[in-house]
């Protein structure tokens, strides 16, 4: 769990220039997620292994995907591409049985759901009416 924590802060430290980083590079971070999270690495053509998905790890990924997803300068690829690594990282979740990652990448989906419905729905709106909704 050292190593995790480590790499941790350095994916926070790559969080706290996001602005800065060019869009190549978000696109790179999409792609090693989709791989991170297929849970497969050979080695030598027949060993096999499963690339833990600790907390400590995740929960900064998560950030960065967030921000490609969220990011006031959308790139379409780069959309697309964070779409796809958090498809795959909510895939590994339920896979692994990881309930708190199943609620981040869930929530991160559901946040892509509700925005492509309703591009033009200002939440903050508010109405005045006499009539309550449940």
């Amino acid at each position: 769990m050292k190593r995790a924590h480590i790499v941790g802060v350095a994916l926070q430290l790559y969080y706290s220039k996001i602005p800065q980083i060019p869009v190549e590079s978000k696109l790179d971070f999409c792609e090693f997620c989709k791989v991170w999270s297929s849970g497969e690495s050979c080695e030598n053509g027949d060993v096999k292994r499963r690339i833990n998905l600790p907390w400590e790890l995740l929960q900064p990924v998560l950030r960065i995907l967030g921000h490609c997803l969220m990011g006031h300068k959308k790139d379409e690829k780069l959309y697309e591409s964070a779409i796809g690594a958090i498809g795959c990282l909510y895939g590994r979740a339920l896979h692994d049985l990881n309930t708190k990652a199943m609620l981040a990448t869930g929530s991160l989906l559901q946040l892509v759901k509700l925005a492509s419905e309703s591009d033009d729905v200002d939440y903050t709106d508010i109405t005045e009416s006499n009539t309550i909704t449940l």
